[in-house]
């Protein structure tokens, strides 16, 4: 694996960001789309995003880049875990508004919607990011980690807001007994993910990196473009609302 600058970190992040808003799985299509749609969250997302990849390129050695990549990803779980658990368990109405309390305080629900769901799309975004950075330099065996520690984790992160909830309405809830079990099995899944287990040798991440961008340029001609560039901010109207 060459070494990662933070400019090509970031132009291989703002070429997922365009192609996954319109290739793909929908979810993410939307959340790319949305991204892309306001110049002002644009920018946001780019001048955070920028930040952590400059973080990144200062490692200094390949493993050391590798696990500050899984790290980065690990930590949109984290941030996007909210989301996603009302999305896929139809958490709405008043359900919604208890949630939003256990990480919002006593914050209006609707605002505390609105900020949870602008921190979600700017999250996504970069787990998207450094999914495909880590595809990139050819750590397949670390991504099926962090999948196993992603479902892991939403799994505890469920029952933690439905006792919550619980505890809230002051109703029982038959699963309270197995949250510090779900909690230590995903806790165990990030620390073989952050101590480095499952890293690729540097013949591997030198294969899969030239089959991804072969793909990725494959891709790129089949839309018409010739030359893979990123997002030009000059079109961006930063003062847009």
């Amino acid at each position: 694996m060459i070494h990662l600058t933070q400019r090509r970190l970031m132009v291989e992040s703002e070429m997922t960001i365009r192609y996954r808003a319109s290739q793909g799985d929908a979810i993410m299509r939307s959340v790319c789309g949305q991204l892309l749609s306001v110049p002002a969250r644009y920018l946001l997302w780019r001048v955070r995003h920028s930040q952590r990849m400059l973080m990144v390129a200062k490692q200094k050695h390949r493993k050391e880049q590798l696990l500050a990549l899984r790290e980065f990803h690990l930590q949109q779980i984290h941030r996007t875990a909210l989301v996603r658990y009302m999305g896929k368990h139809g958490v709405v109405g008043k359900a919604r508004d208890v949630t939003l309390q256990a990480f919002y305080g006593v914050m209006d629900p609707r605002r505390a919607a609105v900020m949870e769901h602008k921190n979600y799309l700017i999250s996504a975004s970069s787990q998207l990011c450094a999914h495909d950075l880590l595809e990139l330099v050819g750590d397949d065996r670390g991504l099926d980690l962090i999948k196993d520690y992603q479902d892991a984790y939403g799994q505890f992160f469920a029952m933690f807001c439905d006792n919550f909830r619980a505890v809230r309405n002051q109703t029982p809830y038959l699963l309270r007994a197995l949250i510090p079990e779900t909690k230590t099995e995903a806790n165990l899944l990030r620390k073989r993910i952050l101590r480095g287990d499952l890293l690729p040798s540097l013949s591997v991440a030198i294969n899969w990196g030239n089959a991804h961008q072969a793909r990725r340029r494959a891709s790129d001609l089949s839309r018409g473009y010739t030359q893979r560039q990123p997002v030009d901010m000059s079109s961006l109207n930063v003062c847009a609302q």
